[in-house]
């Protein structure tokens, strides 16, 4: 290593509290969705920017929306549980709309996979972020360590992109 190399960064987690918290996971999504150990699930995120101009400062603020994203192959089936920092609660199950949705990318810079909707629907997608989470996190669940979840759900967004594929849906490059 030279003078101003830098050391890669090893993830600062706790391995015993992330299986805890997924265990708690699974029993949030189990309650909430019917037949929810047909799912697989993840931690997910949201985020929410919002820039207002005054007339002496601006402001920006950023709202996150924290989720348990559950997915389903054999019918291409995507549950979102919006879920609070602690994992204590929760609201209910919402279904995303897949016969909706025209396109699917992915920014592996970011961990952000995008679920673009059909022109007109009301809004443009869900940009769910699924990045890892340290002990240090200062937003929602800390200690959440994925990598093997999020390769299955990015395999799972891959087969879906192949329906739109045949459906002759135009898609966006995708990169892994």
């Amino acid at each position: 290593m030279g003078l101003f190399s830098k050391k890669p960064q090893v993830p600062d987690y706790d391995p015993d509290d992330c299986e805890a918290k997924k265990k708690r996971m699974r029993e949030i999504f189990n309650e909430a969705v019917g037949d929810g150990d047909s799912y697989e699930i993840m931690y997910g995120y949201m985020s929410q920017s919002k820039f207002e101009s005054g007339w002496i400062f601006d402001t920006n603020t950023t709202s996150f929306y924290f989720y348990i994203i559950g997915y389903r192959r054999s019918d291409f089936d995507i549950v979102l549980i919006q879920i609070d920092q602690e994992l204590k609660e929760h609201t209910e199950a919402c279904h995303i709309e897949m016969g909706k949705v025209v396109n699917v990318s992915y920014n592996p810079k970011y961990y952000q996979l995008c679920l673009e909707y059909e022109k007109g629907y009301g809004q443009f997608g869900e940009l769910l972020n699924l990045g890892d989470t340290s002990r240090k996190t200062m937003y929602g669940p800390k200690n959440i360590q994925q990598t093997e979840e999020r390769e299955k759900f990015l395999d799972f967004a891959e087969a879906f992109r192949g329906t739109l594929e045949q459906k002759g849906y135009k898609l966006d490059k995708w990169k892994r």
